[in-house]
């Protein structure tokens, strides 16, 4: 793909790092502090400059995230720009989904491809909103009231 806007906080499997709480805690001094108390993050990687700044070292997991490590070793991008794509890693899940967005993963690399990441970037605000707060209407796709 041939990158035109700036991909720091975008990660290689869709999602966007400049709405994770562990991002945004820069400047949010209380957040902060709720996310160092936190038990399940890292507290020396706060705030975290994005998945692709720590090259995948995500804070919630040890070691190396999977999908940054597969995405290096096929050498894109994107995870939509490898031939196995859709693979495993991308597979919806409905554990936490409610309040992770991992379930956007596929959806997000589609935008990314079809329309380009600018305009997936100017869409972000649009699509948290539609998985996190949409109602969802067979057929229609979740929708925002």
């Amino acid at each position: 793909m041939k990158i035109t806007s700036d991909i720091t906080l975008v990660a290689p499997c869709g999602i966007f790092c400049g709405e994770c709480e562990a991002y945004k805690c820069k400047d949010d001094s209380a957040l902060m502090e709720r996310m160092m108390n936190s038990k399940v993050l890292k507290k020396e990687m706060l705030p975290c400059p994005g998945c692709r700044a720590i090259k995948g070292n995500c804070l919630a997991v040890d070691g190396t995230c999977a999908t940054y490590a597969c995405v290096i070793e096929h050498e894109v991008d994107f995870c939509f720009e490898c031939p196995e794509f859709p693979c495993a890693k991308l597979n919806p899940a409905a554990d936490r989904a409610e309040v992770l967005p991992h379930n956007i993963k596929v959806f997000n690399l589609c935008c990314i491809e079809h329309q380009g990441l600018e305009k997936f970037l100017e869409s972000i605000p649009t699509i948290k909103q539609r998985y996190y707060r949409g109602k969802m209407l067979i057929g229609q796709g979740p929708q925002l009231k």
